[in-house]
């Protein structure tokens, strides 16, 4: 146990000094900076683990849901250029005249592959239009986009547009 020491000040006032200063405290203080030191350096390592870890998968996925974004925006472009063709146009030769498909294959199913350019957005994109008559007053097509995502794996969407007759 340590005694309060009464030192005096240069003034002449007297203060108390109450601070415990033990050979076994000292010690102790030291070697606590260095386990403090050890413990950051070791949760900063974690952190940069778990960063690392966890980066790649992040990034893939928003390569993903990007790639799904622009073939629902792509298909979605393609159902209203088929919609200001109208039910009556919905012909291969109209068709190709409005630039909605390609110069091949000329029958159903049709390809819109390079008519919008699907190269620079897609690996590997297959866009395929079919047109199929359930009553003699509607149209159903069928818009298809195939491509390969980051990973290699084929990916699609699909959407179907009915186009009745006015």
């Amino acid at each position: 146990m340590v005694e309060p020491q009464i030192r005096q000040n240069g003034d002449g006032g007297h203060w108390v000094d109450m601070q415990r200063r033990t050979p076994e405290r000292a010690g102790l203080r030291r070697g606590a900076l260095l386990t403090d030191l050890i413990f950051a350096t070791f949760l900063f390592g974690m952190g940069v683990m778990i960063w690392l870890s966890v980066y790649p998968t992040a990034d893939r996925s928003s390569r993903t849901v990007s790639s799904y974004s622009q073939a629902v925006s792509v298909l979605q472009h393609k159902a209203d250029q088929l919609r200001a063709v109208g039910f009556g146009r919905l012909t291969f030769t109209e068709l190709r005249n409005a630039g909605v498909v390609d110069a091949t294959p000329n029958a159903s199913p049709y390809r819109f592959d390079i008519a919008d350019n699907l190269g620079a957005l897609f690996t590997v994109p297959v866009g395929t239009m079919t047109i199929t008559s359930p009553a003699a007053d509607l149209r159903q097509v069928d818009l298809l986009l195939t491509w390969q995502n980051s990973l290699g794996r084929s990916s699609s969407h699909a959407i179907t547009v009915l186009i009745a007759q006015e």
